[in-house]
């Protein structure tokens, strides 16, 4: 399957329909150079805003709480707008928590997995609600003495941490022996579910808090919400919320959910892919040989292992010398190729299967490879000596910023700035 793009037979621009539209990103290559991610912070917030319009068209607004994962996409300055937009950040480990507090961040969610009994004595004493995972975490808590207790179950019996369903009578006596309640229950359900999925997952939610815990005071329907990478338009890529909460408030009504019950979400995809773009060069001219068409990048694998990993057909614009787009119609005067990264690794390629590639791509030109706001960036392997790639975010009113900068040839780690550093226009 091609990821590259597919138009009705006449070319036109595909970014002139996006954030990157607007984009300087002539003075983003020659300042910071390539291979760099580049975050739209304006693409950020209207994702937010798309999902709380749709709770509140529901009748939900006031009883919705979203909690973004901060692994998906780990730098502060990119997820600094929760902060007004009242989104909290989800967070498994104590460094993660450190670095976002020195940041200005205040609202967490935890949900570590299985942790040691010090570590589970650390997140009690921040007072953030903390997710545990097993029935001996749960019954340490309750012997500690922490403020509150909530539980993260596994409804799928899989091998991800969480309590199975067949231990949720032990888990009620086990508080009702402590003469506590769950503060909250967070189900794992899987990851990028249809909406339809989605759906059908509430009614297990609700029966869980009606049969168990029917004096929780949230139910945190944790991710999994879908994204479509094929995609192109806002419509098709994103998950539909608003078909979502309107079923989500008519099962809450027919169940008997109580109105003071509030509801938690944690988007990542959702939220986070479609802000991010990677800019990489091409090395040279399309290269045949009896194998197959390859486009030499200085990109890798190494950079977004997620791509290949899941295998994510991701869209690819081709910029010209000038870094503006070149159109094609993805069906004539060029031909399909793969994305060869820059190391000798056999299977070094960007993306999954090949990408359209219109005539006049060669050594001058670059490429951008879309939607990369969630689980690229933040996956970069450390293989064969690839450094990690810069990151620039674009504010609300269109200025690039530094924001982490590639790591030298002796230090390779991610170095994220503490301030972010605006581009010379």
């Amino acid at each position: 399957m091609s990821s590259g793009i597919s138009l009705a037979g006449e070319a036109e621009s595909k970014l002139g329909h996006s954030w990157l539209g607007s984009v300087d990103l002539k003075t983003i290559a020659e300042q910071v150079g390539s291979p760099v991610f580049v975050y739209s912070e304006a693409q950020l917030v209207r994702n937010i805003e798309r999902v709380m319009s749709a709770a509140e068209a529901a009748g939900l607004r006031d009883r919705v709480d979203l909690y973004v994962p901060f692994f998906p996409n780990s730098n502060p300055h990119v997820l600094r707008p929760f902060q007004r937009l009242g989104v909290g950040l989800l967070v498994q480990l104590p460094g993660e928590y450190r670095i976002l507090k020195q940041f200005g961040f205040e609202r967490f969610i935890v949900s570590p997995g299985h942790v040691s009994d010090e570590e589970m004595t650390y997140w009690a004493q921040t007072g953030h609600p903390t997710f545990l995972s097993s029935l001996d975490e749960v019954l340490f808590a309750l012997k500690a003495g922490a403020p509150s207790i909530s539980a993260r179950i596994d409804s799928l019996d899989s091998g991800k941490p969480g309590i199975k369903l067949r231990e949720l009578d032990q888990l009620a006596a086990l508080l009702a022996e402590y003469d506590r309640e769950l503060e909250c229950f967070e189900v794992y359900c899987g990851s990028g579910n249809s909406r339809e999925a989605m759906t059908e997952i509430i009614e297990t939610l609700f029966t869980i808090f009606n049969d168990h815990f029917p004096q929780a005071k949230s139910i945190n329907f944790a991710g999994g919400h879908g994204f479509v990478y094929e995609a192109w338009t806002q419509e098709e890529k994103h998950f539909d919320w608003g078909q979502y909460f309107g079923a989500l408030r008519e099962i809450a009504d027919r169940m008997g959910i109580p109105e003071h019950v509030r509801f938690m979400f944690e988007p990542a995809r959702d939220v986070l892919a479609d802000t991010g773009a990677l800019l990489l060069g091409v090395e040279r001219s399309v290269i045949t040989n009896p194998v197959s068409n390859i486009v030499v990048t200085n990109g890798t694998r190494m950079l977004m292992p997620s791509a290949q990993l899941r295998d994510r057909h991701h869209h690819v614009v081709f910029l010209d010398g000038e870094l503006a787009e070149i159109p094609t119609d993805g069906q004539t005067n060029g031909c399909m190729a793969a994305l060869r990264g820059r190391t000798i690794l056999r299977h070094d390629y960007v993306l999954p299967g090949e990408v359209w590639v219109p005539e006049g791509v060669d050594g001058s030109s670059h490429l951008l490879i879309l939607d990369v706001g969630a689980y690229c960036a933040t996956q970069h392997m450390e293989f064969l000596n690839v450094p990690p790639a810069a990151e620039v975010l674009v504010d609300a009113d269109g200025v690039p910023h530094l924001i982490t900068n590639r790591g030298p040839e002796f230090d390779k780690w991610r170095h994220v700035l503490p301030e972010k550093q605006q581009l010379k226009g």
